[in-house]
């Protein structure tokens, strides 16, 4: 191919729309019970350099109107988040486009857009099972959170995964309460394992049929699991296994998208890296972060140690 300006601006639309249509499926599930961002997060674009999230410790259900209005006070503190820059990029030689072997480079222009759409959900798996510090600055994931007047939240336990451990979760869950000594009110609807524990997810969730306690004879599987669906990631470290859900469109987690991926380049004879090095660049840049939300929104299992809640660190 001819190196001309309208050639290369042909190139560039042809890179554009393989690395759109890759980013696009990489927001479907490649296979029935993998994990996509959309299960795990609540999606929110965003300006500025960081976001403050006061709203996490508003959540509170309504109370009988008796005097002035009760206002949902801060009393759990807000949770900064600042967002940050990623970026991929790929090089392209000259030589490859003038001998009309650009199109080998397709595949990996659309790696890059596959890649890209994928941080989201990266962020989103990381801030679950990296635990960090909520808005009373507490770990998201503890034992003994006292929530408001609502009591305590344990979200975080040590025990193995099974299915008693699953329903226990469930209806712990189901019996959380919010500041104002409200029901949280939510419905489990996740089971999050990692491929470790796929099969026994899926037996538990899934199965109709199942072998009594005493191992003589087959009962019917009705199981509170049964509620959840099964998603999977390789991210989740083995053996840690959740139950998650939602209240009002919230998600357990957030992502905060600060700018999305578009593909850019560098492909003009002036630039500098095509006239040292004969290459052209092509590449994606994002900014964002993503963290958790709610406690009584997720539920973790499989914990070698459960951190406490400790007043201290309350902010």
């Amino acid at each position: 191919m001819v190196i001309n300006q309208a050639n290369m601006d042909g190139l560039f639309r042809t890179y554009s729309t393989a690395l759109a249509e890759a980013q696009q499926a990489a927001r479907q599930r490649a296979f029935p019970n993998q994990l996509i961002v959309g299960d795990l997060a609540l999606e929110m674009t965003v300006g500025g350099a960081a976001v403050q999230h006061a709203w996490l410790s508003q959540i509170r259900g309504m109370r009988k109107w008796v005097g002035d209005r009760v206002i949902n006070n801060l009393e759990t503190g807000t949770m900064t988040v600042v967002n940050d820059s990623f970026e991929n990029t790929v090089g392209v030689p000259r030589t490859s486009i003038e001998d009309d072997q650009y199109g080998v480079f397709t595949p990996l222009i659309a790696a890059l857009g596959a890649d890209a759409e994928q941080l989201w959900l990266r962020l989103a798996v990381a801030a679950l099972v990296g635990n960090g510090a909520w808005a009373d600055g507490n770990p998201f994931f503890c034992s003994g959170r006292k929530f408001g007047s609502g009591g305590t939240i344990t979200n975080a336990v040590k025990t193995a995964f099974s299915k008693a451990a699953v329903e226990t979760a469930i209806k712990d869950m189901r019996g959380w309460r919010l500041a104002g000594d409200e029901p949280a009110d939510v419905t489990p609807d996740l089971l999050l394992v990692g491929p470790d524990l796929e099969g026994t997810a899926l037996s538990i969730v899934e199965a109709d049929i199942e072998v009594n306690a005493a191992g003589t004879h087959a009962v019917s599987n009705v199981s509170t699991a049964r509620m959840l669906k099964v998603r999977v990631d390789v991210r989740i470290p083995e053996g840690r296994w959740y139950v998650t859900a939602r209240k009002a469109g919230i998600a357990c987690t957030a992502v905060q998208k600060r700018k999305t991926p578009k593909l850019t380049r560098m492909d003009r004879d002036t630039d500098q890296n095509v006239f040292m090095s004969d290459q052209f660049l092509y590449g994606v840049d994002a900014r964002g972060a993503a963290f958790c939300t709610l406690p009584f929104l997720a539920y973790a299992g499989g914990f070698a140690e459960v951190p406490k809640w400790d007043k201290a660190l309350v902010k």
